[in-house]
């Protein structure tokens, strides 16, 4: 009697089978993730566009108006998925419009939540992207 050696073309086939399905789950989870991580550039990006519109905030009490906008050049900050110019703070609310990537044309909106507390940010809510891809500082 022989040992068997080696593998059956069916037992292949299960194991070619088994990684197409992994694959299939796994390609759209990736592509999210990916999605996130290039719209959470723009949260890091502007992060001291956003402190600098806070102390506004906390100094004059309200948000900036379009005509007096804090000391801030959003218009120089560049970024992997979004260039040189892409980003733009009106009246407290800063804009990066995406070049590359997954949110190629599409623009995402950090807007300050006052709530009750005068004087003080309490979040930003994100806009413009699906929920999906925004990042965990963003989401509802």
């Amino acid at each position: 009697m022989k040992a068997q050696k080696g593998f059956t073309l069916i037992e292949l086939m299960i194991v070619v089978a088994i990684i197409g399905i992994l694959a299939a789950i796994a390609l759209p989870a990736y592509q999210d993730y990916t999605g996130r991580a290039q719209a959470s550039e723009a949260l890091t990006s502007t992060a001291g566009i956003r402190s600098d519109i806070a102390v506004w905030l906390s100094e004059n009490g309200s948000l900036p108006a379009a005509a007096t906008q804090p000391d801030v050049d959003a218009q120089l900050l560049d970024g992997k998925y979004f260039a040189a110019g892409g980003v733009t703070v009106t009246d407290g609310v800063i804009s990066v419009v995406f070049d590359d990537g997954v949110h190629s044309g599409d623009t995402m909106t950090l807007t300050p939540q006052t709530g009750s507390g005068a004087g003080q940010i309490s979040g930003w809510e994100c806009d413009g992207l699906e929920t999906k891809y925004l990042p965990s500082a963003c989401r509802p």
